[in-house]
């Protein structure tokens, strides 16, 4: 296979990547507004939380109403909530997004999920993609209504798991714990090494370890089954 026709490759397994993404979050939108909308006691930004994707809730005037733990995080001086607005420091992102949002006070859209997203840049770091999802209206809507989801995907490597829980989970020592959550972030042995402060030899050993006590035989395969921890 030529260079040529491996690119080509990669970029097609990307945009496969990206349709089932943009698929799987849909449906995590859908349920977490019909869950919403029944008064089951869980909010929509808490059923998202759950699935680590940070998202924020918006009442019909554009107002935050919620925002969960995993969008907390990706808060900083570039994007955070601001007199209960969301706030992002570039100029125009800004008024991207403040567009986006006022239409949210219109009438209802008939593809609610079609909104382009707004790209959030950020000092020293990659940028923010937001995304916008209207739900639809009921016609005499309360005030505290959840008008619709703000979703965040911060571009950059994502945290592992938590060690103290892949420690417990997979019996490993707290330095094998520490090298596989590094390694959870798709980061080679040589990375966590440096990270660590180890020699190369030493991960590559702890390594092996955590592979005999995960029963994984490749660094896909233990990725793979490290971010099933929560």
């Amino acid at each position: 296979m030529t260079i040529l026709e491996k690119e080509s490759e990669i970029c097609t397994l990307r945009a496969e990547e990206e349709r089932i993404l943009a698929t799987f979050t849909r449906r995590l939108i859908e349920i977490a507004a019909v869950a919403g909308a029944r008064g089951s006691g869980t909010s929509p930004t808490a059923a998202l939380n759950a699935m680590r994707l940070p998202a924020i809730a918006l009442d019909r005037n554009g107002f935050v109403v919620d925002a969960n733990a995993a969008a907390e995080v990706v808060f900083d001086n570039n994007i955070r909530i601001k007199d209960r607005r969301l706030f992002v420091r570039d100029p125009d992102s800004r008024t991207l997004l403040k567009e986006a949002i006022d239409q949210l006070t219109g009438p209802p859209r008939l593809n609610s999920l079609a909104m382009e997203p707004v790209i959030v840049p950020r000092m020293d770091k990659l940028p923010v993609i937001v995304r916008i999802w209207p739900f639809e209206r009921p016609e005499h809507p309360p005030e505290q209504e959840v008008r619709a989801l703000l979703t965040l995907n911060a571009l950059g490597p994502r945290p592992g798991p938590p060690a103290a829980i892949i420690a417990k989970t997979f019996r490993l020592t707290p330095s094998e714990a520490k090298l596989a959550c590094i390694i959870a972030r798709g980061a080679p042995p040589d990375i966590a090494a440096r990270e660590l402060k180890i020699s190369r030899e030493t991960a590559r050993n702890q390594l092996k370890s955590v592979f005999a006590k995960t029963d994984t035989h490749r660094q896909s395969e233990l990725v793979a089954l490290l971010l099933q921890v929560q």
